[in-house]
């Protein structure tokens, strides 16, 4: 970069293969994530750039059963995002398509944000 700045990165548990821009987002600068992990639960994060341009904040995150390989936002509607996935089973493996809501998103990173607050205060 020019000029003395310097990047800003965003730490995911897994590899991620996809990013996409939150289209519908008018207000934020805003991206949705999916990491690619075979053994693993997978995760969708949606990540916006701070105010200030010096950050990337999480805020929200999805827990997903399968490989994400591909991800997109509505572009009308934030709140809404697909994800195309890979479904393995003994007979054959199959790509599927899966459309949620951002709301769920939301309820899953309150019960994660949660869970790390009660292990931070259970005595080890």
């Amino acid at each position: 970069m020019q000029g003395g700045s310097s990047g800003i990165g965003y730490g995911l548990k897994y590899q991620a293969r996809c990013i996409s821009d939150v289209k519908a987002d008018t207000d934020h600068t805003s991206f949705i994530t999916g990491t690619l992990s075979l053994k693993e639960e997978n995760e969708v994060h949606l990540i916006r750039v701070s105010s200030g341009g010096t950050e990337l904040i999480c805020e929200g995150l999805f827990s997903h059963p399968n490989e994400i390989w591909d991800l997109a936002s509505c572009p009308f509607d934030q709140r809404i995002f697909s994800t195309v996935y890979s479904s393995e089973s003994l007979a054959s493996q199959t790509s599927r398509n899966n459309i949620y809501n951002y709301t769920q998103v939301t309820k899953y990173l309150e019960l994660l944000n949660n869970a790390k607050q009660d292990a931070q205060h259970t005595p080890h």
